[in-house]
């Protein structure tokens, strides 16, 4: 898998888990965390659009490691969160 592929798959991930957070409906519970997440998904989204794909995988999974790491503490974390 080349560079822009593995961002893209990367990037789709994060869209999901996006989806999933906030429809449980835990960005009321954690405000901060879900900006956050979505300001790196913006980022690497912005950075995926530039051709830069190092970059857009490294944001987009720290976004993606800030809803997971809620997931968890949740006890939400299962194999229908697993992406």
């Amino acid at each position: 898998m080349d560079d822009r592929e593995r961002a893209k798959k990367d990037l789709e991930k994060l869209e999901k888990m996006l989806v999933l957070f906030k429809g449980m409906d835990l960005g009321r519970k954690y405000p901060q965390v879900l900006e956050y997440a979505e300001n790196y998904a913006n980022d690497a989204r912005h950075f995926f659009q530039k051709g830069d794909f190092f970059t857009a995988f490294g944001a987009a999974n720290y976004a993606y490691g800030f809803l997971d790491a809620v997931l968890v503490i949740e006890g939400k974390k299962d194999e229908d969160t697993a992406f």
